[in-house]
């Protein structure tokens, strides 16, 4: 079976320049697995991103359209390569987090901000794309696979780009900044 080329689906602008690792890891490690899932489809994930950033895209076309669907595009990228990470550890990506495991508790669409004002959704896109950072750093210190902490870390230099256009469009659209995370 041949690897999946990420890079024919990278947007532009809308993520990093540097190449995706190849999806690999030391060896089965269903907790890795787990973990793992939260950034796929958990409160704080790709996949809520990818849903946030559409329900934005469809409010906002004229001002914003095109940003907010290849930034979700781009997110799309990042659920498909934890989605061949989780697979390659031994689990099965499914729509939820690792924390839904025990109680059937998968996605929901609460995850998602709903507010119709173009500034507080490009804050509230910021504040997620902060978040998705966070979690994947405290995966990146978790994990011991250097391969599955190489593909978190590429992921991550994406969420930073996002962040740059969505506080560039903030500036432009609203004339504000997002106050900086502690």
């Amino acid at each position: 079976m041949s690897e999946t080329n990420y890079e024919r689906h990278k947007r532009g602008k809308y993520s990093d320049p540097s190449p995706y690792p190849e999806v690999k890891v030391l060896g089965p490690n269903l907790n890795y697995a787990e973990l793992l899932m939260n950034d796929f489809a958990g409160v704080v994930s790709e996949f809520t991103a990818i849903n946030q950033y559409l329900y934005h895209h469809f409010l906002l076309k004229q001002e914003l359209g095109e940003l907010l669907e290849n930034v979700a595009i781009t997110e799309m990228l990042h659920m498909e390569i934890l989605a061949d990470t989780i697979k390659k550890l031994g689990g099965t990506p499914v729509i939820r987090g690792s924390n839904s495991a025990l109680h059937d508790n998968f996605w929901s669409g609460k995850y998602i901000y709903y507010g119709t004002n173009p500034c507080k959704q490009l804050k509230a896109d910021i504040d997620a794309e902060y978040k998705a950072i966070a979690e994947y750093t405290k995966h990146i210190n978790y994990i011991g696979d250097p391969y599955v902490q190489a593909i978190l870390q590429r992921i991550i230099l994406d969420e930073k780009v996002h962040i740059r256009l969505f506080s560039q469009a903030l500036q432009e659209f609203c004339g504000c900044q997002y106050p900086l995370p502690k």
